[in-house]
């Protein structure tokens, strides 16, 4: 068990809150202006365009919420990864390639990616940024694997990232 797992297991183990004393504001966030950048990539070529930004809430040790968006008429990386993912469509109409299917999502509607499942999303407009919420629970699969995130990231080379399908 790595040590931060055990950190993890101990907080829950001893049922006390994370962010005791801090103040109920910082537990809301804009997703238009409350985040930190943590990865871009675009390549033409591929059509790829895309930007995920991290909101930080205090005292989250699992869940991770990145704010995702997508150029028009473009998509992210046809990737995997060992956490489990939840989207929400906040602004624009997504097609979401889960496995071998694909949805269709309109604002307000949710997707779900389970582990090491190849997935992909592609915005629809030509015109419009896509923006989405996903929410993951790459803090635990973090704790218990160390930092594998690169690893799916196409434009670090990333092993569990393909080229996507045109």
């Amino acid at each position: 068990m790595t040590p931060e797992l055990k950190t993890i297991v101990q907080n829950i183990e001893e049922r006390q809150p994370l962010a005791r004393g801090i103040l109920a504001e910082k537990f809301h966030a804009d997703p238009a202006k409350d985040h930190r950048s943590i990865y871009r990539n675009r390549n033409d070529k591929l059509g790829i365009d895309f930007s995920v930004d991290v909101l930080d809430f205090p005292g989250a040790q699992t869940f991770d919420t990145r704010i995702v968006r997508i150029a028009a008429g473009c998509k992210n990386e046809l990737h995997k990864h060992a956490h489990e993912s939840l989207f929400c469509v906040i602004d624009g109409e997504a097609e979401v390639r889960i496995g071998d299917e694909f949805l269709r999502l309109m604002s307000g509607e949710l997707a779900f990616v389970p582990r090491w499942v190849f997935h992909q999303t592609r915005n629809v407009s030509a015109s419009h940024e896509l923006v989405l919420l996903a929410i993951t629970d790459f803090g635990l699969t973090k704790a218990v694997l160390g930092n594998y995130d690169k690893r799916t990231r196409l434009a670090a080379n990333g092993a569990d990232a393909m080229t996507p399908i045109t």
